[in-house]
């Protein structure tokens, strides 16, 4: 329960929980002599319930009101520890526990129809010993493992076998031989959580221990909730990966926005110097802010640079395995499309804060565009990275408050906004427009401004 955030508000909760349910058994023993303390106890547990609702409520801290949104999102940190060959051994530890609950839920397939916290029971059933001293069918070969490790890597193993069934239904293969999977941990094997710091229960081949950990990295966001973290070995650098809860402010529907007369934020991607164009409309469709999102170009030739590169060092290792320079190359050129995805990500964000929009609308490609076009243009080029800029868009958007949608993008490109003409030609150089009544623009400007129009036509707004 969210709501119950501190000590103090969850002891209280138990308590009057307690008294409600002795108040309850009296009631079916004795309904007469107990009409009065029920009545009591009744009034006087919802009365302090909603004091303590209406405190969290004005301190800012989440509470239960009619539907709640939320957003996870995934925070890394450095870890740096003084024993990081005894990750290795957890890990290692970790992934041959997932492999056998992997191998065994292969073995009894009928056990993927149920749900992950059933199955998990019916396999623990199969691999420890039970209360009774029973012997399991298939023992788990690991002695004193620490049961939420174990649990952890079970749920893990789960999730693979289950994978694997549902892909060999379409494309039949073989199960893996082995897997690799990141240590997740689990409530009671880390403690002392913060954004400096945790310590970690490790395993270092013979016992296990509790070892303190150091993390660099941004602070969690104030009221956010913090998962289970996971343990993940880079190239050079051991990092933590921590899912974080935040809950929104604003859960109504996109209908209900537009509904309620709110401006939105129409966002149309080109394959040109801008990434992206943005126009700001209100519920009449006029038009209040224009920005584009530059960069495209000089972000296409840094790839072509770096793939450049790439091919040359490939080259010289013999065409074989990747060398070291390729592989710090890669790294660059991931770290270049990932910069570029969260930059502009957060312009489209704060553009459509500031101009307080409630929605942001993506166009909405067919299949064959997505097959011809955007493949067609490369996977280093600006129109693909649109793919990551939404995908960072939706998140980031929503701890605002802020709704995204797709909108069918059919001819938004071949109709002029300002009179609905055909579109006669278009200048590639200049991205710029001429239709049918003599009116120019620039094109992907002319797209944005049809997709929100569109938008708002199809909720029922009336345009123009």
């Amino acid at each position: 329960m969210c709501f119950l955030k501190s000590p103090k508000t969850r002891k209280l909760f138990s308590l009057k929980l307690l008294f409600f349910c002795l108040s309850l058994m009296a009631m079916i023993s004795d309904k007469n002599n107990h009409r009065i303390l029920i009545c009591y106890l009744n009034n006087y547990f919802y009365r302090d319930f909603n004091e303590t609702m209406s405190k969290q409520k004005g301190q800012g801290l989440p509470y239960m009101e009619g539907k709640q949104c939320y957003s996870i999102t995934t925070q890394r940190f450095r870890l740096c520890c003084r024993h990081p060959e005894w990750l290795s051994k957890t890990q290692e530890l970790y992934n041959q526990i997932e492999f056998f609950y992997y191998d065994l839920l292969l073995k009894n397939p009928d056990l993927c129809k149920l749900n992950s916290q059933k199955a998990l029971r019916e396999l623990e059933i199969l691999s420890l010993k039970g209360r009774d001293g029973k012997e399991p069918i298939c023992p788990l070969p690991w002695e004193k493992v620490p049961v939420y490790f174990r649990r952890s890597a079970a749920n893990a193993g789960i999730a693979a076998a289950k994978s694997h069934l549902s892909r060999n239904e379409t494309t039949p293969g073989r199960a893996a031989e082995s897997l690799n999977s990141a240590v997740v941990y689990y409530k009671g094997m880390y403690r002392e959580f913060s954004a400096s710091g945790l310590t970690l229960k490790v395993y270092d081949g013979s016992g296990w221990h509790w070892m303190h950990c150091r993390l660099y990295g941004k602070d969690f966001p104030k009221g956010s909730q913090i998962m289970s973290p996971s343990v993940v070995f880079q190239y050079r650098h051991i990092m933590l990966h921590v899912p974080v809860k935040e809950y929104g402010e604003e859960p109504r529907t996109a209908k209900q926005r537009i509904a309620s007369d709110q401006n939105i934020c129409a966002v149309q991607f080109t394959n040109s110097d801008a990434f992206a164009v943005g126009i700001i409309m209100d519920a009449s469709g006029s038009e209040l802010a224009v920005k584009f999102w530059r960069g495209g170009r000089k972000y296409g030739h840094t790839c072509d640079e770096l793939l450049g590169r790439i091919k040359k060092s490939s080259d010289l290792s013999g065409g074989g395995r990747m060398a070291d320079m390729s592989r710090k190359y890669w790294n660059r050129l991931k770290n270049l499309a990932d910069t570029n995805a969260h930059q502009v990500s957060a312009g489209i964000v704060q553009f459509a804060a500031e101009n307080n929009a409630a929605l942001i609308v993506f166009p909405k490609y067919t299949e064959e565009y997505s097959k011809n076009v955007m493949k067609g243009c490369g996977k280093w080029s600006p129109i693909y990275l649109s793919v990551r800029i939404r995908n960072f868009v939706s998140y980031k958007a929503w701890r605002k408050g802020i709704l995204t949608i797709e909108v069918c993008s059919g001819s938004i490109s071949s109709v002029c906004a300002k009179c609905g003409g055909a579109i006669e030609n278009v200048d590639r150089k200049t991205n710029e427009y001429h239709c049918v009544n003599g009116h120019q623009c620039n094109r992907y400007l002319n797209s944005a401004r049809n997709l929100g129009m569109k938008c708002l036509a199809q909720f029922g707004k009336k345009v123009g």
